[in-house]
C-alpha cells in the first residue's frame, strides 16, 4: 500500500512542471486574445457603421464596394472582386469565413475550461508538500508551496474568465456577421450567376390530352396521304 502511495505521489509531482509551463502558455495566449479582441473592436465598429450605411438604401454591390471594410467583410469583398465569374467561389469563401469564426469561438471555449483546470492542478500538487511541511513545522516550505499553488490558481482563473467573456461577445458578433454575409450572398448570387443576362422563359408544358390529339391528327393526315399516293 505504501509503495502505491509513493508511486502516485511521484507521478503527481512529475506533472507540476508541465502544469506550470502550461499555465504560463495559457496566460500568454490569453494576453494575445485580449490584444486581438481590442483590435477587433475597432473593426467591428467600422463594419457596423458600413452596414448601417449600406442598408440605409438599396444594398447594391456598387455601394458595397464604396465602403472601407475590415476583417471578415474585407475578405468577402476580395472574393467578390476576384471571382466575379465564379459565384461558387464566393459561396465557398463565405463558408470558410463561417468555419473560421466557429473555430475561433470554440478555441476560446476550450481555453475557458483549460485555464481553471491548470490552475486547480497547479494548486493541488504543491498542497501535499505544504501540508507535510506544516506537520513538520517547516513553515518556509509550506509558504513556498502555497505560493506556487495560489499563483497558478489566480492565473488559471484569470485566463478562463477572460476567454469565456471574449468568447461570448465574439459569438454574438459572428452570428450577426454570418447572417449579414449570407443575406448579401443570397441577394447578389443570382445576378452574378446569370452574368447580368435575363433568364430565358421555359416553354409551358402542354396537357397530355392536347398531345394525344395532335398525335392522332398527325397519324390521320399521314394515312390520308398514303391513300392518295396509292390512287
Amino acid at each position: 500500500m505504501q509503495s502505491i502511495h509513493d508511486l502516485l505521489y511521484v507521478l503527481s509531482n512529475a506533472f507540476l512542471l508541465p502544469t506550470l509551463l502550461g499555465t504560463l502558455a495559457a496566460f500568454g495566449y490569453g494576453t494575445y486574445v485580449v490584444g486581438q479582441f481590442l483590435s477587433e473592436i475597432a473593426d467591428h465598429r467600422a463594419n457596423r457603421a458600413n452596414l448601417t450605411r449600406l442598408f440605409a438604401g438599396p444594398p447594391t454591390q456598387a455601394r458595397f464596394f464604396e465602403c472601407s471594410w475590415r476583417g471578415y467583410f474585407a475578405r468577402f469583398r476580395r472574393a467578390l472582386e476576384e471571382h466575379r465569374e465564379f459565384p461558387a467561389m464566393v459561396e465557398k469563401t463565405v463558408a470558410d469565413i463561417e468555419h473560421d469564426m466557429t473555430a475561433r469561438v470554440e478555441r476560446l471555449g476550450i481555453m475557458s475550461k483549460v485555464g481553471p483546470m491548470l490552475g486547480l492542478i497547479g494548486t493541488l500538487i504543491p498542497l501535499q508538500p505544504a501540508l507535510a511541511g506544516l506537520a513538520r513545522g517547516d513553515m518556509q516550505a509550506m509558504g513556498a508551496n502555497l505560493q506556487i499553488g495560489f499563483t497558478t490558481t489566480v492565473l488559471g482563473l484569470l485566463v478562463g474568465g477572460t476567454c469565456y467573456a471574449i468568447g461570448v461577445v465574439l459569438r454574438n458578433w459572428y452570428q450577426q456577421y454570418a447572417a449579414d454575409l449570407n443575406f448579401l450572398l443570397a441577394l447578389w448570387a443570382p445576378s452574378e450567376a446569370s452574368n447580368g443576362q435575363p433568364e430565358q422563359p421555359q416553354p409551358a408544358l402542354q396537357p397530355a390530352a392536347t398531345l394525344l390529339d395532335a398525335a392522332s391528327h398527325n397519324g390521320l393526315d399521314a394515312a390520308q396521304g398514303r391513300e392518295a399516293h396509292r390512287r
